[in-house]
């Protein structure tokens, strides 16, 4: 029985953990979410450019600060032959960022914001939770950045940009043990990952203005490895003592150490912005992420019952592929005071399919459509975005044996931002 136990336990601790990973973020920028993202880095119509290109400060002549919060909404129905599990719930993404014009040639900035990021919740007896290998209940992963940024602009009309970034990150995994309470009725073993930590990238840009109505941009932010430990526990629900007793006496229940270095990947923006008159203004972005980075996912656990099945760590295949990103935005200058704004996108899956999409992240191809406001007034300005995410069918079955899940998401994205200039 102690041998059932752990090469049970110890298989359904690795299909859990293979469900985690991160996907990037954009929302710290309302103007940006307005329309699409399109022009990102090079717009100047907030403080954001340190985030996308680090260039394209020198397109906002101003000095300021810069306020913001998002909203992105995941809503998700998750179908099975057991009937159909839903989520609908809202994740809130602050950001701040402040911007320095020593001169008309140099200048700085400093920011801190959440660039990658991921949450799914499953209630702990839905049939995600209670039916399917991994047992999912709760995902979540927040990168935040912390950018110190410069940039110099040149008499040819070339600014040149680079940022160091500081990288927090934060992560758990919650699952039901479903291997182990099949063989073992009563056991109702959870598992609880948690690890954090810290590592650095860095972002390098460029940006031309052919003139005063056009520009480009190219930024590539580096790749980062997360240096992360935590803690992993263990636990029963049950009530029966023999139960606890057993587990306690195989080492089964209680806390023990966590690690992970997983690979956040490098990625392009190619950003172009064209203004056609006074009231009318044409933004697109092409965004490349080298996610063939996340092609595994690395994961320790000092659990005996790992090391007792012979597993020498939790690494599982995740299979990731680059993903591109195409935006075409449009600026309407309605007046001294008020700038409207729309965008289209399509985001590109990193998911290699249904054999590797986890319930984790039942992540598909995604079309963006958005809408957008500013009003400025005095040093003041008010910034709105909304988008609405499409996002393509998907289904997941990990395992051969394992329950199929079909999904029917879509995302919804609120931002306000206030500029302060001076």
């Amino acid at each position: 029985m102690k041998k059932i136990y752990l090469a049970a336990a110890a298989t359904l601790l690795c299909a859990s953990q293979a469900n985690a990973a991160g996907y990037q973020l954009n929302e710290f920028s309302a103007t940006g979410l307005g329309r699409a993202f399109a022009g990102s880095g090079i717009m100047g119509d907030d403080f954001s450019a340190l985030g996308y290109n680090p260039a394209g400060m020198t397109a906002n002549k101003n000095s300021g600060v810069q306020l913001g919060i998002a909203a992105t909404e995941i809503a998700s129905k998750a179908k099975s032959k057991y009937g159909t599990d839903k989520m609908d719930y809202f994740v809130p993404l602050p950001s701040f960022i402040s911007h320095w014009t020593v001169n008309n040639k140099l200048f700085l900035g400093f920011g801190v914001y959440v660039t990658y990021g991921l949450s799914t919740k499953y209630k702990h007896d839905s049939n995600v939770a209670t039916k399917s290998a991994g047992g999912a209940r709760k995902s979540y992963l927040e990168v935040i950045d912390t950018n110190l940024s410069a940039a110099y602009r040149f008499d040819s009309g070339l600014s040149l940009g680079a940022s160091a970034i500081l990288r927090h990150i934060s992560g758990q995994l919650t699952s039901n043990l479903n291997s182990v309470n099949a063989l073992v009725p009563g056991a109702d073993l959870y598992s609880d990952f948690k690890v954090k930590g810290w590592s650095h990238t860095y972002q390098l840009g460029a940006m031309y203005d052919f003139d005063e109505n056009t520009r480009v941009g190219l930024s590539y932010r580096f790749k980062s490895t997360q240096r992360t430990k935590g803690k992993h526990y263990i636990s029963s629900s049950s009530t029966n003592p023999m139960i606890i007793g057993g587990l306690e006496a195989m080492g089964l229940v209680g806390r023990f150490h966590s690690a992970s270095d997983p690979e956040l990947p490098a990625s392009w923006i190619l950003s172009g912005f064209h203004k056609w008159n006074n009231q009318w203004g044409t933004s697109a972005t092409v965004k490349y992420v080298q996610w063939h980075r996340f092609y595994t996912f690395p994961g320790e656990s000092t659990w005996p019952g790992l090391q007792m099945a012979h597993k020498q760590n939790l690494d599982v295949d995740y299979k990731w592929k680059d993903a591109w990103t195409f935006a075409l935005g449009q600026e309407y200058y309605m007046n001294e005071n008020w700038t409207l704004r729309a965008g289209a996108a399509w985001d590109q899956s990193p998911s290699a399919g249904s054999g590797y999409r986890t319930n984790r992240i039942p992540d598909t191809d995604r079309i963006w459509t958005s809408l957008g406001a500013s009003y400025a007034t005095g040093n003041h300005q008010f910034d709105l975005g909304y988008a609405h995410l499409f996002m393509m069918h998907g289904s997941t079955r990990n395992q051969p044996s394992d329950l199929e899940v079909k999904y029917h998401n879509h995302s919804n994205m609120f931002a306000l931002q206030y500029q302060y200039k001076f």
